[in-house]
């Protein structure tokens, strides 16, 4: 018998006795989203479940809930204490529950440490500079084109936001107006993350350093928000687009009515249902005036502080996060990316996009792990709004873009007073 080997099954006989001591319970409960097809993902589920149980002797109760419930239904566990052990969490969504004091600290080095996880994925797990979370999955965005439409325009992928720009007018002579690029508008819950890429690609951040000030409303800001809303009011993107959602420009992506958009990896499971024939392809996002840039976002799993069956709670997390496990569930269910560095190992995500979108992991941002963060995302998202409204309504000018800017950064100045 190996050492490894031995060494396993001793730390498997500890488990169940340390449980067995304690008095916790040989069932734990999990609530996670539908990050993948009922059809595909529940027998999966089913069958680690199973196999940590025959493992552990734990049993898992899986759950899974939807996004648009996920958040009260976590708030209410929190708040009582009850209902789950551990639990599936958006990244952005990570600091704030921590911020209750609801959630359990956890020693990251028990999961690997620090460094056996992408740098902003990480970083999404802590609060004050404790961890609360272990990073699950990643996503990130990158700029998908129609090869196609681009051989019959002539062009090359765009490397810069000024490249951006020619491609585009190449395809609309070719095309005809808004034939460019499907952007997300008003009705996009997540229009923040499409934003942000082309601010954090000019130099532009958020929040000063120290996260006491809005930043966003400067030269930078402006010009990034203007250039955004450029593709539409150039004609490059329909006019249609200022109040799209982000299904409804995915949509027009997918369905070969426009050259280019920028997406993330679990669109391509939609490409393959949808539009299996489309001729596509996927680069880095364009470059601004200082850098390449992305959004790095994703989920964690987190431990309920008032479980009665922590032990049992971590040990499910680190059956999850093993290497065959995450290779499995990010590739053939939620056409996702690991968390994990040393999944990345795996063969196949030096192929094909998926070699694009780990590159592009590896310098995206996360956002600032802060209790007021919903609050934050809110207020730029409402500004962001009245932004293309005002364009909508006909009544834009060289001055709408700074004027909801700074009124956003006066509100979010306000919010983040109350940062404790």
């Amino acid at each position: 018998m190996s050492k490894r080997v031995f060494l396993a099954i001793v730390l498997s006989l500890v488990l169940v006795v340390s449980l067995a001591v304690s008095g916790q319970s040989k069932s734990i409960t999990f609530w996670l989203m539908p990050n993948a097809p009922d059809e595909t993902h529940i027998p999966w589920l089913e069958q680690k479940a199973a196999a940590f149980q025959a493992k552990t002797g734990v049993k898992v109760n899986i759950e899974i809930i939807g996004w648009d419930v996920a958040w009260q239904r976590i708030t209410t566990a929190i708040a009582t204490g009850e209902g789950a052990d551990v639990f599936q969490v958006g990244t952005t969504w990570n600091p704030q529950f921590a911020a209750t004091g609801g959630l359990e600290q956890l020693n990251i080095n028990e999961f690997g440490g620090k460094d056996a996880f992408m740098k902003a994925n990480y970083e999404s797990t802590t609060y004050k500079g404790k961890c609360y979370g272990i990073p699950w999955f990643a996503e990130t965005r990158a700029l998908f084109y129609n090869k196609d439409m681009f051989a019959k325009a002539g062009v090359q992928p765009p490397k810069t936001h000024d490249e951006l720009y020619a491609v585009a007018e190449k395809i609309v002579k070719t095309f005809g107006e808004g034939s460019a690029i499907a952007l997300a508008g008003t009705n996009a819950h997540d229009i923040l993350h499409n934003w942000t890429i082309i601010l954090w690609a000019n130099g532009g951040d958020l929040l000063t350093k120290d996260n006491k000030m809005a930043l966003f409303n400067n030269e930078i800001g402006v010009k990034s928000m203007k250039w955004y809303v450029d593709l539409v009011r150039k004609g490059y993107a329909s006019k249609a687009c200022a109040e799209y959602d982000q299904n409804q420009a995915d949509a027009a992506f997918i369905n070969g009515n426009v050259a280019m958009c920028y997406m993330g990896p679990w669109n391509i499971a939609g490409i393959e249902q949808q539009n299996p024939g489309l001729n596509y392809g996927v680069v880095e996002p364009p470059a601004g005036s200082k850098r390449k840039a992305s959004f790095s976002g994703g989920s964690n799993l987190v431990v309920l502080k008032a479980s009665r069956n922590k032990a049992a709670a971590k040990e499910w997390i680190k059956f999850l996060l093993e290497k065959d496990n995450m290779v499995e569930y990010t590739k053939n269910l939620t056409h996702m990316l690991p968390a994990q560095v040393e999944v990345f190992a795996d063969p196949y995500y030096e192929t094909g996009v998926w070699k694009t979108f780990k590159t592009t992991l590896e310098y995206a941002t996360a956002y600032p792990p802060l209790a007021t963060w919903g609050d934050i995302e809110n207020i730029v998202k409402q500004e962001f709004v009245n932004v293309l409204s005002e364009y909508v309504n006909g009544t834009y000018n060289d001055n709408t873009v700074k004027k909801h800017l700074d009124a956003a950064a006066d509100r979010i100045n306000e919010v983040l007073k109350k940062e404790r």
